[in-house]
């Protein structure tokens, strides 16, 4: 005579707990650290647009930054603090680009009063740093445009420099 042991519905779900758990906490650590990826994307794509901002109120007065003589440079300069850190040094400096039009004829200037003036970051690489990580960077850019105003009373300031930093 063979005797059937029944096990009780409690015994049979038994152990399910630790595997059910380990998957729900894999997929929650997922998902904050992509919240996380795309909060840092957006807060780069949201600081190198207000730096951009900020060159381009700054060179729209016709002004210098202390220790310059090139009003290119010193709106480099100006995005450069305004950008947190982001575009430290000459890598940084070289994917700032300034460019001046001419509003009656749309062809390219050298920033004369009435002029346009624009001033972008092209190519920035984001980096993600949690579940987007595998993934190649993220090609971040901003740019933001303003009319010149006229020269103040001492003179227009030399806009390009004719020997500007390398960018290797």
């Amino acid at each position: 005579m063979q005797t059937i042991v029944r096990r009780s519905e409690k015994q049979a779900e038994r152990g399910g707990a630790m595997p059910e758990g380990t998957a729900i906490i894999l997929l929650m650590f997922g998902l904050i650290f992509l919240v996380v990826d795309l909060s840092l994307a957006l807060f780069t794509k949201a600081t190198l647009q207000s730096a951009v901002r900020a060159g381009v109120r700054f060179a729209v007065t016709d002004q210098l930054v202390s220790g310059q003589s090139y009003m290119n440079d010193s709106i480099v300069q100006v995005v450069q603090q305004n950008a947190q850190g982001l575009l430290n040094g000459n890598h940084g400096a070289c994917m700032i680009n300034i460019n001046y039009t001419n509003p009656v004829t749309g062809q390219t200037s050298t920033g004369n009063p009435g002029d346009i003036v624009e001033v972008s970051i092209s190519s920035y690489q984001y980096s993600p740093v949690g579940v987007l990580k595998s993934s190649n960077p993220i090609g971040i850019s901003a740019s933001s445009s303003d009319v010149l105003e006229a020269c103040p009373v001492t003179g227009c300031p030399a806009v390009i420099n004719p020997a500007p930093s390398s960018c290797n």
